[in-house]
């Protein structure tokens, strides 16, 4: 785990001392040492190499990067783990090749000389790297198939630069990259909730590798020839009809096998617990291995009785004996930490769930935990959420299937003891069509235009001449309604997002997180499977449940709510920090000028004046953009660029 940085430039040599510098705001990334390469003989095209070392296996100097092949043709630099590195090395062993480390660096360096681009393939893993290759004058260039580990570029045609890093600041350092703010990604944002399923950044001239992308960068002698493509998708049409208990069945060996892999370590390994089905479900079945004596877990809690999970974390550490860590997230520790937070964060976030998890990280560097499993990804893939329910409500209705519709809607109800909220309308609309175009008439004539769909703040000025762009929800293919949300949500929306949250709040405090519900041999099978063994008669994640029936305590695996990481945010707003909210939407307000309604910061300290009226405003996605861009702006201040 690692940050990685480069410069390529086909007219003129490298600036080494700014690439250091640009390299100095990954050392969060990588403690543990610090490596640059720059291509011998000085000939066109320049190609400057970095990396940040956070040591978790092969702790040695063998390991360092950027890493190079015996004959100097191939070098990398790389971040991420290869959990099946051993199997690859093996495999590498009986070609022939020879290794002088016991890392999965060297193993990914052999790979690709063995296979080539295929062997991405070969990988179970998390990562983002690039091969410079000496011999053929190529950068090659990936990212993991769900995208866990970030990969930012910039292009520069007009002077023939090239650059890459793991995060934004690297690039911000660097003067002459493009840092003004894209208007369309910002848009995007606003309405869509994310950014890191695309491939936009909220800066113009900084774009990222989507998930499961590589590219292959070419000097022709006059410019950069760049070529990009998807090299991993799920597929859709392979379906399985195996019986819920047999599916489950399967689903337990997968995963753990997945944990198996995902404890190698030369550095202590522990968890991210949050009291949750699939949080827990990592941590009982770390303990079933008995592969992590003297296992950690770190957990946020609330002081807000209805938002605290510590008596399912209690639950799970009795049933382990798990040694529990806890942290509990206040508004002065958010407002003390967050300029901090928001840099690590880079681009915006919604909620304080990012916040708890940032603290969940320090809590771990505290006590001395390098390496993280954690449980995310299982919601998107299973419909853990309870907006999944309404989209098969809209399937069901989209398919005729009404008897269906109504049998699950009295289903929901008997689980939940209360009626799903769903929207009669929306499902409708799936069914007839013809219904959607009239009820977008009739909003019009009656006044519901533009304004009334433009996100919340936005000038209607900024929302005419940036909107009318309809963002995906749920990807094409073969299958029902609900399975393509899934698809779409694991593998190009939320999902992105979440991830990156993690990695900024991991590598924060220079930590690790792993994702074994992200094994691509897990996602591969729970995508061939029937929608009814994730979602029906209202309860989620079916075939989970039942995989971990004896494994996770019966209380847990019978939940019907979910709760996460939430902290009080209603009342902190209202409260003891209302005044700073309200300047932190001002500085957020003042940078964005114009794009923003002038009536915007009205609206705001109306609604934080006290009641009981939920907030309904975005102010913590206000909030942390102004917050990101003002540090992005003083990164490029202080590499003695424009802001």
């Amino acid at each position: 785990m690692c940050g990685i940085f480069g410069v390529l430039d086909g007219r003129a040599p490298v600036d080494g001392a700014g690439a250091r510098a640009a390299l100095r705001q990954l050392e969060h990334r990588g403690p543990d040492g610090e490596g640059v390469w720059t291509r011998p003989g000085g000939a066109s095209p320049h190609v400057l190499l970095g990396h940040r070392r956070l040591s978790i296996l092969d702790l040695s100097g063998a390991a360092a990067q950027p890493m190079e092949t015996e004959d100097r043709r191939l070098v990398v630099t790389y971040n991420g783990e290869i959990y099946n590195f051993v199997e690859v090395r093996e495999e590498l062993a009986a070609l022939g090749r020879r290794f002088r480390s016991t890392g999965d660096t060297e193993v990914l360096l052999h790979a690709y000389r063995e296979w080539g681009p295929a062997c991405l393939d070969r990988f179970n893993g998390m990562f983002a790297f690039a091969v410079w290759d000496e011999e053929r004058r190529t950068l090659f260039a990936a990212r993991d198939r769900f995208g866990e580990k970030p990969f930012h570029y910039a292009l520069d045609p007009a002077t023939g630069r090239f650059a890459f890093a793991s995060e934004v600041k690297a690039l911000a350092a660097l003067p002459w990259v493009d840092l003004s703010l894209d208007d369309r990604a910002l848009y995007r944002f606003a309405v869509a909730g994310e950014l890191a399923g695309s491939g936009q950044t909220l800066w113009r001239g900084v774009r990222r590798l989507p998930a499961a992308h590589r590219l292959l960068l070419r000097w022709t002698g006059e410019a950069w020839d760049l070529r990009m493509e998807r090299w991993w998708d799920v597929d859709l049409a392979r379906t399985s009809d195996l019986p819920l208990e047999e599916a489950a069945r399967r689903f337990r060996e997968v995963f753990e096998d997945g944990i198996r892999l995902r404890l190698r370590s030369d550095v202590p390994v522990g968890t991210s617990l949050s009291g949750g089905l699939d949080s827990s479900a990592v941590v009982c079945q770390i303990h079933a291995l008995g592969a992590a004596g003297g296992q950690k877990a770190f957990t946020a809690r609330m002081t807000d009785p209805s938002l605290d999970e510590g008596r399912h974390v209690a639950e799970v550490l009795r049933r382990t004996g798990v040694e529990g860590h806890e942290v509990w997230p206040s508004a002065a520790v958010l407002r003390e930490v967050f300029p901090r937070f928001c840099r690590h964060m880079e681009e915006p976030f919604r909620s304080t769930s990012q916040f708890a998890q940032h603290l969940v990280m320090r809590l771990a560097a505290e006590n001395g935990v390098t390496v993280l499993l954690d449980g995310q990804g299982a919601d998107e893939m299973l419909a853990g959420y309870e907006p999944y329910q309404h989209v098969l409500f809209s399937a069901l209705a989209e398919e005729g299937r009404f008897g269906d519709l109504y049998r699950e809607s009295r289903s929901f109800r008997a689980r939940h003891s209360r009626p799903f909220p769903l929207s009669l309308r929306a499902a409708l609309g799936r069914a007839f069509p013809g219904l959607r175009t009239i009820r977008r008439g009739i909003a019009s004539r009656a006044g519901e235009g533009r304004g009334a769909r433009s996100p919340w703040g936005l000038a209607e000025g900024f929302t005419a001449a940036h909107g009318g762009e309809d963002f995906p929800g749920e990807t094409e293919g073969p299958r029902d309604l609900l399975t393509r949300k899934l698809h779409f949500d694991s593998t190009r929306g939320p999902l992105q997002e979440l991830l990156r949250y993690g990695d900024r709040n991991s590598m924060a405090f220079s930590r690790e997180l792993r994702q074994p519900f992200l094994d691509h041999r897990l996602a591969e099978f729970l995508f061939s499977l029937p929608r009814e063994h994730k979602l029906r008669g209202g309860e989620s994640k079916r075939v989970q449940r039942l995989a971990f029936r004896g494994l996770v305590p019966d209380s847990i695996l019978d939940r019907k709510d979910k709760l996460g990481y939430r902290a009080p945010w209603d009342p902190w707003a209202r409260g003891e920090i209302r005044e700073w909210v309200i300047g932190e939407m001002e500085q957020a307000a003042s940078v964005l000028g114009a794009r923003v309604r002038p009536d915007a910061m009205d609206a705001v300290r109306a609604a934080l004046l006290p009641g009981d009226r939920p907030l309904d405003l975005p102010l913590m996605a206000w909030m942390s953009l102004g917050e990101g861009l003002a540090a992005m702006a003083s990164v490029r201040r202080a590499a003695g660029g424009a802001a």
